[in-house]
C-alpha cells in the first residue's frame, strides 16, 4: 500500500536524443524522493537532523498537520491507459489504499518536518 502519492503519467523525458513520456513509480518516485531531499535539507539548515527512514514522520505530519498533505477523494487504481482490472482501490477521505496520505504540500511539510 502507498504511503504517500505523487503524479505518475506523461513525464517528459529524453532517452538516447528521442523524447519520449514515461509513467508509474519510475516517474512519481524519483519526485517524491527529490521532495524528500529539500524536506532533508530544510531540517539541517534549520540545526535537525536528517530523516533516516521517513514514514514515521510522514504518518505523524499526517496526523498532526493534516494540511501537509492534499488529500486524493476521487479515483481509482484499477486502470491503466491500456486495461483494467477486476479488483483494486478506491480514493476516499483520509488515508487509503490508492493514494496513501495524499500528495504532499511541500510548502507546509518542510514546515512541519521542521517543528518536529
Amino acid at each position: 500500500y502507498p504511503d504517500v502519492a505523487a503524479l505518475g503519467h506523461n513525464y517528459y523525458i529524453q532517452l538516447d536524443g528521442q523524447v519520449s513520456a514515461v509513467d508509474g513509480t519510475s516517474a512519481s518516485c524519483p519526485v517524491m524522493a527529490g521532495i524528500m531531499s529539500i524536506v532533508n535539507s530544510a531540517r539541517v539548515k534549520a540545526g535537525k537532523s536528517k530523516l533516516g527512514f521517513a514514514n514515521p514522520l510522514l504518518y505523524k505530519v499526517g496526523a498532526s498537520t493534516p494540511a501537509a498533505f492534499n488529500d486524493v477523494t476521487e479515483g481509482n487504481n484499477k486502470c491503466t491507459e491500456t486495461l483494467c482490472c477486476k479488483t483494486g482501490f478506491f480514493a476516499s477521505a483520509g488515508w487509503d489504499a490508492t493514494t496513501g496520505l495524499g500528495t504532499p504540500n511541500v510548502d507546509k511539510l518542510i514546515a512541519a518536518a521542521i517543528a518536529e
